[in-house]
């Protein structure tokens, strides 16, 4: 039985250079390429019948569904080439994905995750796998000190992907104060790395869930 592959990305170009990657495939069919900037809804992508949609964050984000309760044999592939480590893991958390291939992929590995995503398996690096279990391992982990209100507005923005620059013009506070808090932020709750901060906002959802519109300025 063929693979159904729907290609949804923002970059055509690139759409079709994986259409003719995969069209000599027996068992892996391109069902359909969706148009790059065009929203669609889940009764339009089920009516496709696709086992694996290969998308990108820009597509992720604005143009799919959420797919809450779609199909069980309907699976998401992520396609990055842009992003930083800390946006995947966020991504991957967030979103209902399947399988995410970096930008150092070659076309046979692009053909084994499609094969393995659409037989139920979970597709990752071993880098990006453990950050998400560095993230897990941190949420579990004692905390001894309770965040102050403007670090709670941190880790909520950390959490929704926004760099540190993107942070100090959003709470109008410079990004070195961003910094000053950001380490704070670490030490009070025994963080290593950035996708784990990511990793303990989306799991708090009261935090992550809060985008802040504080105007006062910190002096």
């Amino acid at each position: 039985m063929s693979i159904k592959v729907i290609l949804a990305l923002s970059n055509r170009l690139f759409s079709e250079g994986i259409k003719r990657l995969l069209e000599n495939e027996r068992d892996i069919t391109v069902a359909g390429v969706l148009k790059a900037g065009a929203k669609y809804t889940v009764k339009e992508l089920e009516g496709l019948s696709p086992n694996v949609i290969l998308t990108d964050i820009l597509t992720l984000y604005n143009y799919l569904p959420v797919f809450e309760q779609g199909p069980k044999d309907m699976h998401i592939v992520l396609l990055d080439t842009n992003s930083g480590r800390e946006t995947i893991v966020a991504t991957i958390l967030k979103k209902r994905l399947n399988g995410v291939l970096l930008s150092d992929t070659g076309p046979e590995l692009l053909k084994k995750c499609i094969r393995s995503v659409a037989k139920g398996e979970v597709w990752l690096d071993k880098h990006t796998f453990k950050n998400i279990l560095y993230g897990i391992n941190a949420l579990e982990a004692e905390r001894t000190e309770a965040l102050s209100a403007r670090e709670e507005e941190i880790v909520a923005l950390t959490g929704i992907g926004l760099r540190n620059k993107e942070i100090a013009h959003r709470l109008h506070i410079s990004e070195p104060t961003v910094k000053t808090h950001l380490t704070r932020i670490f030490k009070k709750l025994n963080l290593k790395a950035r996708s784990e901060l990511i990793s303990y906002a989306i799991k708090n959802r009261e935090m992550s869930g809060l985008i802040p519109q504080t105007k006062h300025r910190d002096r």
